[in-house]
C-alpha cells in the first residue's frame, strides 16, 4: 500500500514536471530555434553640438564637442522626435514597415501584422528602434533592428538623416525668430534716416540755400566790414568839419557815402532778422532742427546695425548641429534571438516555477492533514 502511494506521488511529480517544465521549455526551444527570425542590429552614437558662448568653460569631451547643459534638453527633444508619428510616417514611406517586418507570420512575437494600424505600428516601431541617452556626456545611442542587416543599417542612416534635418530646422527657426525683430528695427531706423535726409535736401532745394548758418556768418562778416567802413567815414567827416563848412561839396559827398553805407548795413541786417519774410535766423533754426533730426536718425541707424550684427553673431554661436560620433554599421551576425540566453533563462525560470508549485502543493497537503 505504501509502495503504491509512493509510486502515485512520483507519477504526479513527473507529470507536473513535464507539464510545467519540459513541455513549455520544448515550446520555447521550438520557437527560438525554428520560428524566430534572426534580427540584425545597427547602432550609432550622436550628440547635438552647440558653439559655446565665450566665457563658458568646458572640460573633457564637452570642450571638444562644444556641449553644454542645454544639450540634455535638445537630446530629449530629439528622442521624442525619433519615436514620434512624424518620423514614423516619413520613414514608412521609404521603408514600408508593414512589409519589411512581416515575413511569413510564423514569428508571431517579432513580426508585425500586415494590416497593423498606425497605433500598432508606432508601438512596434518602438520595439525595433530604441534611443538611449547618456546623462553624463549627453550622447544619444540610436539602435535599429531588422530581419536583414542591410535594412537595419539603412534604417539607422535614415533616422540620422531626418534627425539632422530636424536639428537644423529648429536652429534656423529659432535664429529667424531672434533676427526678425532686430532686422525690422534696423529697417525702420534706415527708413527714418532716409526720411530725415530727404527733409534736409527738400528744405535746401525749396529755399535755394545750402546752409543758412553759413550764409548768416557771411552776412555778419559783411555787416562787420560795412560797420568798419562807416566808422572810417564818420571819422573822416569829423576831420572835414573841423575846417570846412557843412555845405562844402566834400562834406556833402562824404555824408552821401555815409548814408549809403548805413542803408547797406540795414539791408544786410534785414536779411538776418525781420518780422516779415522768413529770414536767415528763422531759416537757421529750421535747418539746424532738420539737421539734428538727421544726425539723430543716423546715430539710431548705427546702433540698429550694431545690434543686428551682434544678434547675428549670437545666433551663429547658438546654432546647433548633429554630430555623428559613431556611424551606423552593417551587422555580420544576428544579435537576436540569443538562443543560449533564452533557453538557459527560460529553463531556470521554469524550474523555479516548478519548485514553487511543488512547495505550494506540499503546504496545502500539510494543512489538509
Amino acid at each position: 500500500m505504501f509502495t503504491k502511494l509512493k509510486n502515485k506521488r512520483n507519477r504526479s511529480a513527473i507529470i507536473l514536471f513535464i507539464l510545467v517544465v519540459i513541455l513549455p521549455w520544448i515550446a520555447i526551444s521550438a520557437y527560438t530555434l525554428v520560428l524566430a527570425h534572426p534580427r540584425y542590429v545597427s547602432t550609432s552614437d550622436v550628440v547635438i553640438k552647440q558653439v559655446s558662448e565665450q566665457g563658458i568653460s568646458a572640460t573633457g569631451i564637452s570642450s571638444l564637442l562644444g556641449v553644454n547643459n542645454t544639450n540634455r534638453e535638445d537630446a530629449l527633444y530629439l528622442t521624442k522626435y525619433i519615436l514620434s508619428n512624424d518620423m514614423i510616417d516619413k520613414l514608412d514611406a521609404e521603408f514600408k514597415f508593414r512589409e519589411a517586418y512581416h515575413v511569413n507570420g510564423a514569428d508571431f512575437i517579432n513580426e508585425i501584422p500586415s494590416d497593423a494600424t498606425q497605433e500598432e505600428l508606432r508601438e512596434y516601431f518602438k520595439k525595433r528602434v530604441s534611443v538611449s541617452l547618456d546623462e553624463l556626456s549627453h550622447v544619444l545611442t540610436v539602435t535599429t533592428e531588422g530581419f536583414e542587416p542591410e535594412y537595419a543599417l539603412k534604417l539607422n542612416q535614415a533616422i540620422l538623416r531626418e534627425s539632422e534635418k530636424f536639428v537644423n530646422n529648429i536652429s534656423k527657426d529659432v535664429a529667424n525668430e531672434q533676427l526678425v525683430f532686430v532686422a525690422a528695427q534696423a529697417a525702420d531706423a534706415e527708413q527714418k534716416l532716409n526720411d530725415a535726409k530727404k527733409a534736409v535736401i527738400d528744405y535746401q532745394n525749396q529755399n535755394e540755400i545750402f546752409d543758412p548758418q553759413v550764409n548768416a556768418q557771411v552776412v555778419n562778416q559783411v555787416i562787420g566790414t560795412l560797420q568798419g567802413q562807416l566808422s572810417s567815414l564818420r571819422t573822416e567827416e569829423r576831420q572835414l568839419l573841423s575846417y570846412l563848412n557843412p555845405e562844402a561839396p566834400q562834406v556833402v559827398s562824404l555824408r552821401s557815402q555815409i548814408r549809403s553805407v548805413e542803408k547797406q548795413i540795414k539791408d544786410e541786417q534785414a536779411k538776418l532778422t525781420s518780422p516779415r519774410d522768413a529770414k536767415l535766423n528763422a531759416k537757421t533754426v529750421e535747418f539746424e532742427t532738420l539737421k539734428a533730426e538727421a544726425e539723430f536718425a543716423s546715430e539710431l541707424y548705427k546702433i540698429a546695425l550694431t545690434s543686428l550684427e551682434s544678434s547675428r553673431v549670437e545666433v551663429m554661436r547658438k546654432m546647433k548641429n548633429l554630430v555623428v560620433i559613431t556611424s551606423p554599421y552593417r551587422a555580420e551576425d544576428a544579435l537576436y534571438p540569443r538562443v543560449g540566453y533564452v533557453l538557459g533563462t527560460s529553463l531556470v525560470l521554469l524550474l523555479i516555477l516548478y519548485g514553487f508549485i511543488v512547495l505550494v502543493l506540499a503546504v496545502i497537503k500539510d494543512h489538509a492533514k
